[in-house]
């Protein structure tokens, strides 16, 4: 098995990955509830696995049971000794709750009493308390007494809330306004005034969360010394609203979204820092169309705040310094790229005053380190291949632990290197996928392992990548199931360059059949479908080889992980490059002597099912039927940041979104079609699907439509998603077979 060290550490991995079945024991069918099962069938793993301040101690919270009556616990180890408490499950947060107003001869009907949730607990920074929130409130837990406390009791959900570096205080949002509490005590200081359903401060609107931030909503950073907060204002006054429409509602409801679509008004960013009694101390207001990065990060001395601006067209970054004293701001450094800069993760300031930031500036992501005094930047990292995560910077020792693609674009092992660029090597086997988190005193990593055919493991490691101990892993009863095999292939494109794939063959395949394949594609910037990693072979692919599916997927050109070049062949004109890689993908399958070369479908969601729309209507002959979820199809209906980062501006590129468009070729549609879409969609708007809807009515294309009410752009729940996923494989047994 491939596991966490070079030698050693791979046998431990393979000791604790061992399959748990008995050997010889019949196999079970995948059925559909399956791949909703409570627990999963992959176990059910750790989650908010984190870091108590110093390193002596980690936390992670475990979930027992399933449904109504499921119970997490939160568990602390000591990192030496290994040592397990469980300090609290969340019958120990229960709430009080205000009683009911009696009603003459109504018997009491006793009701549950709420409780907190650990979705998104904090420790402490001395960690003798843990924060949480329920019934729209903060409540403190004391390790020591087992008490619950409240900490706020406004009106008003709190959000993103966090511990200042000294513990002394509690900053979060409510009603779009930043707010610091004193712990103990509850006494609250409003930091900010003006915030409304359209102005958001310390909070990010959905354009930014979605493109800039990772999908964190959080906008604000306390400084080192916990006495000021950085924040992001953020006003979507120009922004048009967008109608989200419940139509189970009697009256039906309208939600009124803002969200810039391409060539439209942007919000307008603006940058503060404010003293913890609430009096500002500096901004950045800037001039035209510009976006605030929301990434911030200070300086060690807390003198300074790190922060970036991006251009409208995204091909120039400036990375400044706004001074918490003078209020000023310098420019740090610049990253600019002729087809756009991607945005990475904020630099990292240390004691002496020099910082590690990553940089795509040689077309592939590196780490390098700069000095805030001034000079030229110095590359730790360099080559072909790039820095994918970084795990942590040990300042004392001058180490940075990161995972990168060196060895392998579908792999992810662990690597060290010295911020001098000297004792570069790996630290973890080269198989599947790391992602790690340093300790605080950088003496050891928790790292999560998992491959293509294993679910994640914690585990604890020492710097140099030896396993230590395990610290979850999941009982999972996949070994009761008869599933897919997935087998990695490289291909040629007709030019010559190497294409990676993957193929997943059914349980007892037979090479003497010919068998249909269904061609599950992405395509899309930053995301990468053929890894090594657990879930890139999901349990829905698994599920259709069991049903006599082949599944086949290549990474085109456009997607992550080999480099700015690759990725940027899509400027411009999104579509054409990606579908010519599909296509040679496609010949590649009907090389085989096994595929039924006439019985090939293809399917995907978001930007998947925009790349199966324009597959279906630019290469009509190539595919016996497809299946697209929530399709972008023309991408005048989607956001500025992410349309205009590809395309520009309708305005400059009309030629351009017209060719990349499905909507203008729905006409040439011949295949058979089922579309897929939520009607409550916040990202991929409903608009895309019934304007495709009206253009196929008005060339007389037949299609089938399925609209879930009230699902947004990914389905929850096991009855959403149940009823989706027969949906796609009774289409697909329909139309291949």
């Amino acid at each position: 098995m491939r596991g966490f060290r070079r030698v050693a550490g791979a046998a431990v991995a393979a000791v604790l990955l061992l399959p748990t079945a008995k050997a010889g024991a019949a196999k079970k069918s995948l059925a559909l509830a399956d791949l909703t099962a409570e627990p999963p069938l992959a176990g059910q793993p750790a989650t908010g696995v984190a870091w108590l301040a110093g390193g002596a101690r980690y936390s992670y919270v475990l979930r027992r049971g399933a449904g109504e009556t499921a119970v997490s616990e939160l568990w602390m180890e000591e990192t030496v000794s290994g040592k397990k408490t469980r300090v609290l499950a969340t019958p120990d947060l229960a709430l009080a709750r205000d009683p009911l107003p009696e009603k003459s001869g109504e018997e009491k009907t006793p009701r549950p009493r709420p409780t907190a949730s650990l979705d998104d607990y904090r420790w402490s920074p001395d960690g003798k308390t843990v924060l949480v929130s329920g019934a729209e409130d903060l409540w403190l837990f004391d390790v020591a007494s087992k008490r619950l406390d409240r900490v706020t009791r406004a009106a008003g959900k709190e959000e993103f809330f966090s511990f200042s570096p000294d513990g002394r205080r509690v900053a979060f949002v409510r009603k779009n306004d930043l707010y610091a509490v004193d712990v103990p005590g509850g006494r609250e200081t409003r930091l900010t005034r003006d915030g409304s359903e359209l102005v958001f401060n310390g909070r990010l609107d959905w354009v930014y969360e979605e493109e800039l931030a990772s999908r964190d909503g959080r906008g604000y950073a306390w400084s080192p010394d916990g006495r000021s907060i950085a924040y992001l204002r953020l006003d979507d006054s120009p922004v048009v609203p967008y109608p989200l429409v419940d139509y189970l509602r009697v009256p039906a409801t309208v939600a009124w979204q803002r969200y810039p679509k391409a060539g439209s008004a942007n919000p307008l960013a603006s940058l503060h820092i404010v003293s913890i009694d609430g009096e500002e101390r500096a901004a950045f207001r800037p001039e035209g169309d510009v976006y605030v990065v929301p990434g911030l990060s200070w300086t060690a001395d807390s003198a300074s705040l790190c922060f970036r601006t991006l251009n409208r067209a995204q091909n120039r970054e400036e990375v400044r310094l706004l001074s918490a004293l003078q209020g000023t701001s310098r420019t740090l450094f610049v990253e600019q790229d002729p087809n756009w800069v991607n945005v990475e993760e904020p630099p990292r300031f240390l004691p002496d005053g020099r910082y590690v930031f990553e940089s795509e500036r040689t077309g592939y992501s590196h780490l390098y380190v700069g000095n805030v005094s001034g000079g030229a930047a110095r590359p730790v990292t360099q080559g072909d291949w790039l820095v994918d995560k970084v795990a942590g910077v040990d300042a004392s020792r001058g180490l940075v632990y990161f995972t990168a693609t060196r060895d392998n674009v579908r792999r992810r092992p662990l690597y060290r290197v010295a911020l001098d660029g000297s004792g570069f090597g790996a630290l973890t086997a080269p198989g599947g996928t790391h992602a790690a988190e340093l300790s605080p005193d950088g003496h050891f990593l928790l790292d999560t392992f998992s491959d293509v055919s294993q679910p994640p493991v914690v585990a604890l490691l020492d710097p140099s990548g030896h396993a230590v101990r395990v610290v979850d892993r999941p009982v999972n009863r996949l070994d009761e199931y008869a599933l897919g095999t997935t087998e990695e292939i490289q291909l040629r494109a007709s030019d010559g360059t190497r294409l990676e794939a993957r193929l997943v063959k059914p349980p007892g395949f037979d090479p003497a059949r010919k068998y249909p394949v269904v061609v599950f594609v992405y395509g899309g910037p930053h995301s990468q479908v053929v890894r090594d990693a657990w879930g890139a072979t999901s349990l829905f692919d698994h599920l259709l080889a069991s049903r006599g599916f082949l599944v086949w997927s290549v990474d085109n050109r456009g997607s992550f992980g080999r480099g700015h070049a690759w990725e940027s062949a899509l400027l411009r004109q999104t579509g054409r490059r990606e579908l010519a890689d599909q296509l040679e993908g496609v010949r590649y399958l009907k090389g085989l002597p096994f595929v039924d070369g006439s019985q090939i479908g293809i399917w995907g969601w978001s930007y998947g099912g925009y790349l199966t729309l324009y597959a279906l209507t630019n290469s009509p002959d190539a595919w016996k039927c497809g299946v697209a979820g929530a399709p972008v199809t023309d991408w005048k209906f989607y956001d500025t940041i992410y349309a205009e980062r590809y395309m520009r501006t309708p305005a400059e590129n009309p030629d351009g979104y017209a060719r990349a468009a499905p909507l203008t070729k729905a006409a040439e549609l011949r295949a058979p079609l089922l579309l897929l879409h939520g009607a409550s969609d916040d990202n991929v708007h409903l608009q895309n699907t019934f304007a495709f809807v009206n253009a196929l009515a008005k060339a007389g294309k037949p299609y089938e439509l399925q609209i879930q009410p009230r699902e947004k752009h990914g389905f929850h729940g096991a009855e959403s998603l149940n009823f989706r996923n027969r949906a796609i494989l009774e289409f697909f047994e329909r139309n291949l077979k």
